[in-house]
């Protein structure tokens, strides 16, 4: 079912629930009330009849009541069913007193207390009719009844008519609600028909008119902001593949070189042997660390796992004492406690590819200073430092200086920091140092 069909179908339900309500809450005041205008008036004689202190016999004759008994209350009119009223006596003796012509009213209740007048609803020749019953300390029981032969008219005339209205209403909350429907939901479908052009197309350049602030507006916006991240996403993809095809030649080239070297050039000396070999095992290991780096800024994998609460100052130590041991060079360490949220295994990366970036290119002019505060980590060199032209392009992907192009490496160490800090919500910065050599880190949030 369409939504538009939906939200038709729930308005036309709630307008029918209302009207049900509004209409049996009519319905039973009505009811009530001219129910309660016959009760009144049979009350009203019975009463009166109470006070009545003459022959039985000679109130009921063959013509009906007398003067002196229950006519001098206006019962026994020949009009309308409402004026036609039912009476009878049932004597102390069980004798049972009518007017001639009349049917016997149903037995009235022997038990009923002085002075109490008992209404009740019953049946006489197929009329419905409402009853009073009254016990008469000088006549006995009488029983007054009343057709409600208009009243029930009246009501079945009110039901039909709350119906018809009843469905008349409904049926046209429902066409209201397919209007309405139609027209809030007229900028969801063009939404829609963006979204499958998308789909259809893959034109992720495409972008939806926003007209207006609301809800929709909104939707719009949001769907704008995934197909510009989408096309940036995209853009970076084709890059990486692009950059990566452009540095994997080079390896590849000179690994193919070598090898081919070692089939087809006979005489080769041992130590011109070793020197190729050595050489290919080194553009395999140079291979090896760009197709690994590659395949972990493709997969965003450093962007995976819980996040949990840390200590960068913790995370950093550790890193460094994993430098010193693995490339024997004097880091120093100034670090207070830093509590972060983050990835312990992805900022441990990002450090260690500081701290790597940092051996490359000042081990050999000075030890390297390492500072960790309040969510800071700057990692000081003393070499020949960063361009200022380079400063910009430092973290781009497979980016390398002049300088940078005769040395090993891929391009991609500092990249992948500015993606885990990134993922971090943190911001990467490189800036000179006032000695000679450059300062390179990141800063994170702080908890």
């Amino acid at each position: 079912m369409k939504l538009r069909t939906r939200i038709s179908v729930v308005a036309a339900v709630a307008v029918a629930v209302a009207v049900v309500l509004v209409s049996a809450a009519a319905f039973v005041v009505a009811r009530q009330q001219l129910r309660s205008e016959v009760d009144d008036s049979l009350i009203e004689r019975a009463v009166a009849i109470q006070g009545l202190g003459d022959d039985p016999r000679g109130i009921i004759g063959s013509e009906g009541p007398m003067r002196r008994g229950f006519g001098i209350f206006g019962f026994g009119g020949r009009g309308s069913a409402f004026d036609t009223v039912y009476y009878q006596v049932t004597l102390s003796t069980g004798e049972v007193l009518v007017p001639e012509g009349q049917a016997v009213l149903p037995r009235a209740d022997t038990d009923v207390a002085a002075g109490t007048v008992v209404l009740n609803d019953d049946q006489i020749d197929g009329v419905h009719v409402r009853m009073a019953t009254v016990q008469s300390d000088l006549l006995g029981i009488v029983q007054i009844a009343r057709p409600l032969t208009e009243v029930d008219a009246t009501l079945a005339g009110l039901a039909a008519a709350l119906f018809v209205f009843g469905a008349v209403g409904v049926l046209l909350a429902a066409g209201a609600g397919l209007l309405i429907a139609r027209s809030a939901l007229k900028p969801i479908d063009e939404l829609a028909e963006a979204a499958e052009h998308v789909a259809e197309t893959q034109d992720l350049a495409a972008r939806i008119d926003i007209v207006s602030n609301d809800e929709v507006g909104r939707l719009a916006a949001e769907f704008n902001a995934m197909l510009a991240a989408l096309e940036t996403s995209r853009q970076e993809q084709q890059r990486l593949v692009r950059d990566a095809g452009h540095e994997l030649r080079t390896p590849l080239t000179a690994l193919r070189t070598n090898i081919e070297l070692l089939g087809r050039t006979p005489g080769l000396t041992d130590e011109q042997r070793s020197e190729l070999i050595s050489a290919a095992d080194a553009e395999v290991k140079d291979l090896s660390l760009l197709v690994g780096e590659v395949v972990d800024l493709a997969s965003d994998r450093y962007t995976e796992g819980q996040i949990e609460a840390l200590r960068l100052d913790e995370t950093v130590a550790s890193c460094v004492e994993r430098a010193i041991r693995r490339f024997d060079v004097e880091i120093r360490l100034d670090a207070e406690p830093s509590p972060v949220q983050g990835r312990p295994a992805a900022l441990s990366r990002a450090v260690d590819n500081l701290l790597d970036n940092a051996v490359k290119w000042g081990a050999d002019d000075g030890p390297i200073d390492v500072k960790v505060a309040d969510g800071r980590v700057s990692v000081r060199d003393h070499g020949p430092g960063i361009d200022a032209a380079d400063r910009d392009q430092v973290f781009d992907r497979f980016y390398r200086s002049a300088a940078a192009r005769s040395l090993p490496g891929s391009g991609l160490g500092l990249s992948i920091v500015k993606q885990v800090v990134d993922a971090h919500g943190g911001e990467v910065f490189v800036e000179p140092a006032e000695v000679g050599g450059a300062i390179v880190g990141f800063d994170l949030p702080t908890t």
